[in-house]
């Protein structure tokens, strides 16, 4: 299962992959979207943050 499908839960705000540099989801690096904002994270940091478990933000698109 790819993680482009997860929403986490980015300090209170829901965010999702979009992407890392090397087009890679183990990259040291990721690209998360944050409502309508594009983030840089550390991997290691996207994978410890705990599921979203509110509601489907609408910008997420379908699951």
């Amino acid at each position: 299962m790819s993680i482009k499908t997860a929403i986490r839960d980015a300090y209170g705000t829901p965010a999702m992959f979009a992407g890392s540099k090397t087009g890679q989801e183990d990259a040291p690096f990721v690209f998360i979207n944050v409502g309508g904002e594009e983030r840089r994270m550390r991997s290691a940091e996207w994978e410890a943050l705990p599921p979203w478990l509110g509601e489907r933000p609408a910008w997420a698109g379908k699951g």
